[in-house]
């Protein structure tokens, strides 16, 4: 008799495997980059090719892990890397 018992917890655990190997993909392009858009962390770490929603989800738990906290800004929102104010590094 084929069991099939451990068939969704490998696939859980795998599942699990690949989010964290994406967090830390991402935790490196922002050490190496510094604060970003969405977009361009999406360009450091290939996001497109993750599949759909794989990039948000990583930057959720991320950010639910203390890991991206400050380091990541939406390209409208306060904290863009191009000087916006609001920035961070805006002194006004």
């Amino acid at each position: 008799m084929a069991g099939t018992a451990g068939t969704a917890s490998r696939t859980s655990a795998t599942a699990g495997q690949r989010l964290d190997d994406e967090i830390e993909q991402m935790t490196h392009a922002l050490q190496e980059a510094g604060p970003t858009s969405g977009d361009r962390l999406e360009q450091a770490v290939g996001g497109r090719s993750w599949g759909s929603g794989r990039l948000r989800r990583a930057l959720r738990e991320s950010r639910a892990k203390g890991v991206a906290n400050g380091s990541y800004a939406p390209a409208d929102g306060p904290g863009r890397p191009d000087g916006a104010p609001g920035a961070p590094h805006d002194q006004r």
